[in-house]
């Protein structure tokens, strides 16, 4: 390397960044991230606030972001690293060359320079935690998912011959039919249960497999429609007693004792 190197390599950095006619947090999020400086004072709350609006920033802007927002704080902190102004410290370096690059408005404004500095600077003081994803929305984000992988519930039919083509009780819907049921998950699960009640293709057998298959994964919805052991019974009513009992008595009948006679000698 010679003498001179890293403010070069700097300089070409600088001058990539400060190309697009458009800051990396854009335009068009350029009032919601203003109106996230009031909440800086709390670190806690000013990271959730800024880790929420990039999200909304489109991928390749906020993947851009996160590499300059590392290089930054990385050459910032770097006290062996060569000086790259003679009478600038690197982190106000840093602030003043990529501060426009990354938030500024369309107009131009004279406040616009005073609210990217204090914004950049507490985003280089806490990068990892502000270009990270929440723990909560991950964590709500994995559990909503999972749920929705449970509403296609998928009957496995451990009688049947594996060469012969699995029974299903869907029909072709439309894509805007399909997004449907992930809007309200719960009548969806409700539909589910109505279908397997009403068809009428399943044996008595099969369809009480299926039931209590869909009780045991979803205890609830199954509850809201059969709150009663007697509902519950309504859908399969027990065999008349009587034709049982009129059989146990032909049965009987058919089969008296066989009563010995006595034998007289003659």
């Amino acid at each position: 390397m010679y003498p001179g190197f890293e403010r070069d390599v700097f300089k070409t950095i600088a001058d990539y960044f400060q190309k697009p006619s458009e800051p990396l947090l854009t335009f068009e999020f350029y009032e919601l991230f203003i109106n996230t400086l009031g909440l800086l004072q709390e670190q806690r709350v000013g990271v959730e606030a800024l880790q929420i609006c990039c999200l909304l920033l489109p991928p390749e802007n906020r993947r851009r972001l996160q590499l300059l927002m590392r290089m930054m704080a990385r050459i910032a902190l770097n006290v062996e690293m060569p000086h790259l102004h003679e009478a600038i410290a690197s982190r106000t370096l840093m602030i003043q060359t990529f501060s426009r690059c990354i938030l500024r408005s369309e107009d131009e404004v004279d406040l616009d320079e005073l609210f990217a500095t204090r914004l950049v600077s507490f985003m280089m003081d806490h990068y990892e935690e502000v270009l990270g994803v929440p723990d909560h929305l991950q964590s709500a984000v994995e559990e909503h998912l999972a749920h929705l992988r449970r509403v296609q519930i998928k009957y496995a039919d451990a009688d049947a011959d594996a060469s012969l083509a699995s029974r299903t009780i869907c029909q072709k819907i439309s894509s805007e039919e399909f997004k449907e049921p992930w809007r309200n998950p719960q009548a969806a699960l409700t539909a589910q249960l109505e279908e397997i009640i009403m068809c009428k293709d399943m044996s008595v057998k099969e369809k009480k497999k299926k039931l209590k298959q869909f009780q045991k994964a979803y205890p609830e919805v199954y509850r809201n429609r059969f709150p009663t052991t007697e509902s519950e019974s309504v859908l399969f009513p027990e065999k008349s007693k009587l034709k049982t009992q009129l059989m146990f008595f032909t049965m009987r009948k058919s089969f008296q004792p066989f009563h010995r006679t006595r034998s007289f000698r003659m």
